[in-house]
């Protein structure tokens, strides 16, 4: 390759997008391959764990240690690595965030569904058999639910006293 090409793939390099831990322009594939390895170890990468993860025979590791090492200086292995580290933890958060949003829809769904259930209940029930326990309580437990699924309460907050029950205030504690 002479300067001219030389120079052309470099200002390519540098306009166009280009993900870091891709193979880089003048890196071998030794070198990619052996970067490849380095940087899927994770965050308690280095080279020697890298060459033992693709080379079991000890007397060949001593020898690429040193060609490897060179490749992590010219070809910023650490720099690259930490950009691939960066980039899958979005993806992680990203489809984390995905599941969490697909849970609360079939909450919603559920809870939904519960309230559905109370009214065809209440429609078709003789208002005499209702008790005013069973009918709050059903009631309440439907609309918690749903509340918690939408996000406007937390499922850990403080439960609303039920009738009948007793709650000291803790200011009235001691009296």
């Amino acid at each position: 390759m002479n300067d001219i090409d030389k120079a052309i793939e470099e200002a390519k390099a540098d306009m166009l997008p280009f993900e870091s831990w891709e193979r880089l322009p003048g890196e071998t594939g030794a070198a990619f391959f052996a970067f490849c390895a380095f940087r899927d170890l994770g965050l308690d990468r280095n080279i020697r764990k890298a060459i033992e993860s693709v080379e079991k025979d000890v007397s060949v590791q001593g020898k690429k240690y040193r060609v490897w090492r060179n490749w992590a200086a010219q070809f910023r292995w650490r720099e690259r690595a930490a950009d691939f580290d960066r980039y899958t933890e979005k993806l992680k958060q990203t489809e984390f965030r995905k599941t969490i949003e697909a849970q609360g829809e079939k909450q919603r769904e559920v809870t939904g569904k519960m309230l559905d259930v109370v009214k065809k209940k209440l429609d078709t029930m003789n208002p005499a058999e209702l008790t005013q326990g069973n009918l709050s309580e059903w009631v309440q437990t439907a609309i918690k639910a749903e509340r918690e699924a939408a996000g406007l309460v937390s499922p850990n907050e403080k439960k609303e006293p039920v009738q009948g029950e007793l709650n000291f205030v803790s200011d009235f504690n001691g009296v």
